[in-house]
C-alpha cells in the first residue's frame, strides 16, 4: 500500500508553511493560495481557464452545467461508485 506518513514527511515543511500561510491571512475561497494554484495548474495543463474546487461534488456539478444536461437527459454511471457520483444528478 502507500504510505502517506512517509510521503508526506517528505514536504512537512513545504505543507505547513502554506496551511499556515493561508490560515493567517484567512482567505481560504479566491485567496492568493487559490489564485497561485489556479495559475499553475493552468500552466502545468496548458489551458485557458481552471475552475479550482472545494471537491469532488462540486466539480461533478460544475462539469454538468457545463454540459447544459436538463432534466429528464439520460446520464449513466458505474454501478460500483462513491455516492457523490449519483447525488450531484439530483442536485
Amino acid at each position: 500500500m502507500v504510505d502517506l506518513k512517509k510521503q508526506y514527511a517528505k514536504i512537512k515543511n513545504e505543507v505547513d508553511l502554506a496551511v499556515e500561510a493561508v490560515m493567517e491571512s484567512s482567505s481560504f475561497i479566491n485567496g492568493k493560495a487559490v489564485s497561485d494554484f489556479s495559475n499553475h495548474l493552468s500552466t502545468y495543463l496548458d489551458v485557458k481557464h481552471v475552475i479550482p474546487c472545494a471537491n469532488g461534488t462540486d466539480a461533478l456539478q460544475i462539469a454538468m452545467m457545463a454540459l447544459g444536461l436538463e432534466p429528464g437527459d439520460e446520464i449513466i454511471t458505474p454501478s460500483f461508485t462513491y455516492i457523490a457520483t449519483t447525488e450531484v444528478i439530483a442536485l
